[in-house]
């Protein structure tokens, strides 16, 4: 109980005033690196830590001294779900982040960009025949980053608008038998599509895991792998695109000049991924021994969750933390640090930096349809639940 009571505690700091940290967090922040979230009532008497400094997220991250594995809380408390590399730690984690790795080589990418522009230009016109105002989270987010993912993963064209919904109910419907439904036949279809992927020799994540590494990778873990990048690059990305867009009608001057100087795509997409930290938070890590973080001492068992808004952002509210992508290289930890700095990273940045500068180019004049409305912002993970735009 102690556990899932600051977990939500963590998720509650981790709502968002539009694009910034809620007081409370604020609040933590100022107090230091790493602070305590709670402390439980038992002989153990393990404490909550909560890590928001730079320095102090990436020690944690990057220490082979906490354990990703979920130990406490929740009925999954104890379990490493096969595939799930966010779940892993060494050895384990090792040997099948090594067989993965290289579907998401820079060659894939190249290779995969085309692909990737005709989706996000199809996407355009399809939102320019549709007339504004557009909902920008299905219409944009959603219509770019789930078709881009199933093609990276071998999806037949056929079967994604299914599987779409089906992972979208699984994240949003209201009623949690149906929610749980849905999961289950999206993880019903990954193990079939897994099966027969085996006898293929495409060059999607399937083909290339599976056909290069035989028995060494079980069924069971190229379904994992293969729900978690769908799961987290559809839903992630689709998220990160209708964020994108909703900064761009705040941020004009700044997209004008991303529209002007397109060598400024580098900048802008690391100002972009440091302000908009689309996933704020990392699960808690156990500690596995005593250790130092900063000048706290962390207990073995204690936990600590690893705040990347927060780490991301220490010079909210000033000047200091505005929105600007002619800033040097702005340092930041949008796609975390260490072993578990994110896999799909350059699978996410290219469908980033392909969508929003077509967006800027195409629709020059996007503004909110309805500047009164506020814009509903769903629970962390940053989610943008509808984005009415016009042109």
């Amino acid at each position: 109980m102690f556990e899932e009571i600051n977990v939500v505690r963590a998720s509650q700091l981790h709502r968002r005033d539009r694009f910034d940290p809620v007081p409370e967090l604020h609040s933590l922040m100022k107090e230091g690196g790493l602070t305590v979230l709670g402390t439980e009532d038992s002989t153990e008497g393990r404490t909550a830590w909560l890590a928001t400094g730079i320095d102090e997220v990436r020690q944690v991250l990057g220490s082979d001294k906490f354990s990703a594995r979920l130990l406490y809380g929740g009925t999954a408390a104890g379990i490493t779900w096969p595939g799930f590399l966010t779940q892993y730690d060494p050895p384990e984690h090792t040997r099948l982040r090594r067989m993965v790795v290289p579907a998401f080589s820079h060659r894939r990418m190249q290779k995969f960009r085309p692909r990737v522009e005709q989706i996000v230009q199809d996407s355009l016109d399809t939102i320019e025949s549709l007339g504004g105002p557009v909902d920008f989270v299905p219409h944009f987010g959603w219509a770019i980053a789930t078709p881009a993912t199933c093609d990276f993963l071998g999806i037949p064209r056929d079967d994604q608008a299914d599987l779409a919904r089906i992972l979208l109910a699984s994240r949003t419907d209201r009623s949690d038998k149906r929610r749980t439904a849905a999961g289950n036949k999206f993880m019903t279809y990954m193990k079939q599509h897994v099966a027969q992927s085996r006898r293929g020799s495409g060059d999607d994540l399937f083909g290339i895991v599976g056909r290069e590494n035989g028995d060494a990778i079980t069924d069971a873990e190229l379904t994992g792998v293969a729900a978690f990048v769908m799961g987290a690059a559809a839903d992630q990305v689709a998220r990160l695109l209708a964020a994108g867009a909703w900064l761009m009608v705040e941020q004009p001057a700044q997209f004008a000049l991303l529209r002007e100087k397109p060598e400024t795509v580098p900048e802008w997409l690391d100002e972009t991924m440091r302000y908009l930290t689309t996933d704020e938070k990392t699960h808690p890590r156990v500690a596995t021994q005593d250790v130092r973080i900063g000048n706290q001492l962390v207990k073995a068992g204690d936990t600590v969750t690893c705040s990347l808004l927060a780490a991301n952002r220490p010079n909210y509210p000033s000047a200091e933390d505005e929105f600007d992508i002619t800033r040097e290289k702005a340092e930041h930890l949008a796609f975390g640090h260490g072993i578990h700095h994110c896999l799909g990273r350059a699978m996410a940045e290219l469908m980033f930096k392909v969508s929003i500068p077509a967006l800027a180019h195409r629709f020059p004049t996007l503004r909110l349809a309805d500047p009164q409305r506020e814009i509903t912002l769903g629970p962390p993970p940053f989610d943008v639940e509808a984005l009415l735009l016009d042109w």
